[in-house]
């Protein structure tokens, strides 16, 4: 299937990659933009992990035991549903990066 690219497109790849074929340099872009993104959600879950002093699958099954403090505060459950959220997206995103070795 073709796909039309506009010259100044392609040449953004171009310069960004050091590839002249589109497919290729768009592949390029696409996996520095997932290890990108995976750094900064590991960087985020650390922060978590640090503040609670355990990794999200324990907090889960503390949280799910009723056995975390403060458990029903808002801060608390906001901090479960965003820390659930970015390791829903680093799974994703470490499936998606195996299409791009």
């Amino acid at each position: 299937m073709a796909i039309g690219v506009s010259k100044s497109t392609l040449k953004a790849l171009t310069d960004l990659t050091g590839e002249v074929v589109f497919e290729r340099a768009l592949n390029v872009t696409l996996k520095d933009s997932i290890e990108h993104r995976l750094g900064k959600i590991k960087k985020n879950l650390n922060i978590y992990q640090k503040n609670y002093d355990m990794k999200f699958d324990d907090f889960k099954m503390l949280w799910n035991l009723g056995k975390i403090k403060n458990q029903s505060s808002y801060e608390v459950e906001k901090d479960f549903l965003e820390w659930e959220g970015l390791v829903m997206r680093k799974d994703k995103l470490e499936e998606l990066s195996k299409w791009f070795i």
